[in-house]
């Protein structure tokens, strides 16, 4: 074989490979996919079953994310992404409730973005009439 042939062919190889490798070796990551902390609490006989968390940046139309740290009794709570605006917290679309346990991770389905919100906050509600908090991590987009 001659070196021309054999040049030929490793350029060949070495394209090819170049090629799979940028194919499948980047990781896309959706835009605000940032897991930040928030702690809760719940006092029913208060009047305090419901709260929300700081609005954050909702880039894109991926799902959110939430991820159960702890709960003071073991309790879950209700979790839902709602749209948030300059008149505040938006619930008038389609809204999709989770039930969050410590330990539990959420890819949480959304139409915030669908609707026109640039917004997203978690509303969370007491699942229990005891007295408790909980805290976990989660972002408005997802991975």
């Amino acid at each position: 074989m001659d070196l021309k042939k054999l040049t030929g062919k490793l350029t060949t190889i070495v394209a090819a490979g170049a090629m799979v490798m940028s194919i499948g070796g980047g990781v896309v990551w959706a835009n605000n996919c940032k897991d930040e902390y928030a702690h809760m609490s719940f006092d029913e006989s208060a009047g305090e079953y419901l709260d929300y968390t700081s609005s954050r940046l909702k880039e894109d139309t991926s799902c959110g994310y939430i991820k159960g740290i702890e709960s003071s009794n073991g309790y879950s709570f209700n979790a839902t992404l709602v749209g948030v605006d300059e008149t505040g917290y938006c619930e008038d679309f389609e809204l999709i409730d989770y039930d969050v346990n410590p330990g539990d991770e959420i890819w949480m389905y959304n139409y915030v973005k669908e609707n026109g919100y640039n917004y997203a906050a978690v509303k969370c509600e007491s699942n229990t009439g005891d007295d408790y908090s909980v805290g976990f991590l989660w972002s408005p987009d997802s991975v």
